[in-house]
């Protein structure tokens, strides 16, 4: 196609004068530059105007905006300087084609080179070059060098990297894989993911991350691939990489930025090969205030009197991933005074505090839960932190610390704040030592913030806005560059506390039910995890959607 008929296709569309193209013919003489680009930097016409152009006498379709997305997996296809340079970007693969995103699908010697390099051929999809751009800085940044990494890799020969799978060839530093492994919890970390799970089955090898309590696919690397990067995370992790018939676990720790970074590794034998995750853990200074986490002000109110205790059992609920540890982080951090002994008993320990006495729980040398509690009874604590209350024995044993004179923290896996004493009770501790030693209990929830740069109204059912004011309504990202297409960015925590007064007490020692309890504490003035998420929702800083999804 020649320029002549991009014009003349603006001017029958009424989009230009025959004048004005004349004129921009003269600019592009003078700027040597394209006829659709003089004409947007002359403000003749705009990016849709020259994309719907395009689009029709090429026969190319064209996406918008917000359905650009790019499979990390292909981002090596296309290097960083050639797609920065064409403001192009590789979207994935499709019918074993490349899929290409262009603002410019008459540059016909850069496709060309493309399909050299990828191997394949290419089909074209034509996008704003704003979004492009945007896509680039988001997806090659800090990632060129992984991408690079990863394509050498895929290229390596699967007989030669079995042949050489041992402890010296996966120590050897300057090594393609060694290389992808240390980029992958590296980006993991910059990410802020919390675990990074890379898994084989019969289909697909993947590597995922999660991120603000989801996963998210990040690569795809070839299957023969999978064995080989188990391996050196292996040796990493100082676990034995002969043995595949088991489950075993280890500890990688590794500089991210001058930052030491704490990896703990597990492994297990699935159907088609070896699993891991990943779990990253502390990052240096991560201890947030109280006031910080995202509790109401009556919350953090309610929580203050709790801690402000000089004895008794606090419990915190929730589900795995809902932010308890972070929140007895942060309450050990607002008590920890040179006055005072702390000693905590945690499996791991995932953030350090200076004057704690931390413990590793350690089941292979009978080091449990229950056994360093009675150990550190004999240590002369004055705050007691339980990483968490799993049987009858550590739950005896912590409201027996309670009962003589010990602050003590720990957590419990229930749902809500009323289902802990009940859940104590089943695990067969006397209701008369729950309603003497247990002083509150606090249960939260996680939930993802709404990005604030794409915003809009949230459809919900009749069903469910039928429950609420006429005037109720719901926000959420719709999914922009800045939050990656999610919609959402950071997390927040909702809440509910839940002190023992002495309502709440008589009702512990008849062995009230959950429903019981509850009624109680929210005609005393507890306002439940639902209350303060739609709270939350009214404020758009999450929506109705995400609440619905932690509840």
């Amino acid at each position: 196609m020649k320029m002549k008929r991009i014009g003349d296709a603006l001017i029958d569309a009424g989009v230009i004068t025959n004048a004005q193209l004349q004129e921009a013919l003269a600019y592009v003489k003078k700027r040597g530059i394209r006829l659709g680009e003089a004409l947007i930097e002359m403000g003749l016409i705009g990016e849709n105007d020259l994309m719907h152009c395009l689009s029709e006498q090429l026969g190319i379709p064209s996406i918008p905006d917000e359905d650009l997305v790019v499979d990390p997996s292909v981002i090596h296809e296309v290097p960083y300087v050639m797609a920065k340079k064409h403001n192009l970007i590789p979207l994935g693969v499709q019918n074993g084609r490349l899929v290409v995103a262009t603002f410019d699908p008459l540059n016909i010697n850069i496709i060309d080179d493309i399909e050299s390099r990828a191997r394949r051929p290419v089909t074209l999809v034509l996008a704003s070059s704003r979004r492009i751009a945007e896509a680039i800085e988001q997806y090659y940044s800090g990632a060129e060098n992984i991408a690079q990494t990863l394509k050498q890799v895929q290229d390596m020969e699967d007989e030669n990297i079995l042949a050489r799978l041992d402890d010296e060839a996966l120590s050897v530093q300057d090594t393609p894989v060694v290389k992808f492994v240390n980029q992958i919890l590296q980006k993991a970390v910059k990410e802020n993911a919390s675990d990074v799970h890379i898994e084989v089955d019969h289909i697909d090898f993947h590597i995922r991350f999660r991120i603000d309590g989801l996963l998210q696919t990040m690569f795809r690397p070839k299957m023969h691939l999978h064995s080989l990067i188990v391996s050196r995370l292996k040796v990493m992790s100082r676990m034995d990489v002969s043995e595949h018939r088991l489950p075993q676990d280890g500890r990688i720790m590794l500089k991210v930025e001058n930052e030491l970074v704490d990896f703990r590794t597990s492994t297990i034998p699935c159907m088609h090969g070896e699993n891991m995750v990943v779990r990253i853990l502390n990052r240096g200074p991560q201890f947030r205030k109280l006031s910080e986490l995202g509790f109401s002000d009556e919350g953090l109110k309610r929580l203050d009197g709790l801690v402000a205790r000089s004895h008794g059992l606090v419990l915190v609920a929730g589900q795995t991933g809902s932010g308890k540890t972070t929140t007895l982080y942060s309450v050990l951090k607002l008590l920890n005074d040179e006055k005072v002994k702390i000693i905590t008993l945690e499996d791991p320990v995932e953030m350090q505090l200076a004057m704690l006495n931390q413990i590793q729980v350690n089941p292979k040398i009978d080091l449990t839960f229950a056994n360093g509690l009675r150990s550190i009874l004999r240590m002369d604590p004055d705050i007691i932190m339980i990483g968490e209350i799993r049987d009858r024995e550590t739950a005896q044993l912590s409201i027996n610390a309670a009962m003589t004179g010990h602050l003590v923290f720990s957590t419990i896996h229930t749902g809500t704040a009323a289902e802990v004493p009940v859940r104590l009770r089943e695990m067969g501790v006397e209701p008369y030592l729950i309603a003497n030693t247990l002083v509150g209990s606090i249960a939260q929830r996680l939930v993802r913030l709404n990005c604030p740069n794409c915003l809009e109204e949230e459809q919900l059912p009749g069903r469910i806005l039928g429950r609420f004011k006429p005037d109720f309504k719901s926000f959420h990202g719709k999914g922009c560059p800045s939050c990656n297409r999610i919609g959402y960015r950071g997390r927040t925590c909702i809440e509910e506390v839940m002190p023992t007064d002495t309502i709440l007490r008589q009702k512990m020692l008849a062995g009230a039910s959950t429903e019981e309890l509850e009624d109680a504490a929210v005609k005393a003035g507890m306002r439940t995890l639902f209350a303060t998420g739609v709270d939350k929702v009214k404020a758009k800083l999450t929506s109705f959607e995400e609440l619905a999804r932690v509840m």
